[in-house]
């Protein structure tokens, strides 16, 4: 009776050890075929928000934007939208990015907006642009700057760390 019980016992567990290995086998196929799909959109994603950040660059959106405003105020305005609307057109990478490297991103998206508000309070709105931009570089010197590259260095960290390696 013992060796029957031994003998069921032993069959029981190679069929275990059988299906927990199939199982094993089955997640890590599941995970490499879904690691080569999300990959290139995480990759994406990555580009996109570093591309972002550089365009809310302080000094390269006060110079981009500059060529179409005719006062102070109407280079407010094209930033101040250029900042949203880029925001608005990549949000939905957020999914694809850490979460800690989005919060970098609202951050640095917050501290220029808040920069340019604060540039625009010293600036008569008929102003030259020169006036806001200058102003506005100056400001971001000691302050959203730091925000900005704290971002596109999370990006970095994430792309060699986490991305590269899963």
């Amino acid at each position: 009776m013992i060796v029957v019980a031994l003998f069921l016992l032993s069959i029981v567990s190679v069929v275990w050890l059988f299906l927990r290995d199939s199982e094993n086998k089955r997640k890590a196929e599941y995970r490499q075929k879904t690691l080569g799909e999300i990959l290139p959109n995480r990759l994406q994603a990555y580009e996109r928000m570093s591309l972002y950040l550089c365009r809310i660059d302080p000094e390269e959106m006060a110079i981009r934007e500059q060529v179409s405003a005719s006062n102070a105020k109407d280079l407010y305005l094209a930033m101040i939208n250029a900042v949203r609307q880029e925001f608005d057109h990549n949000a939905a990478m957020q999914i694809y990015i850490s979460e800690a490297s989005w919060k970098r991103i609202c951050r640095a998206k917050d501290e220029v907006s808040k920069t340019l508000k604060d540039s625009m309070k010293e600036v008569h709105p008929d102003a030259q642009p020169i006036e806001l931009s200058a102003d506005f570089i100056e400001r971001a010197r000691n302050t959203c700057n730091f925000y900005v590259e704290r971002a596109k260095e999370g990006l970095r960290r994430d792309i060699a760390g986490d991305v590269i390696d899963n």
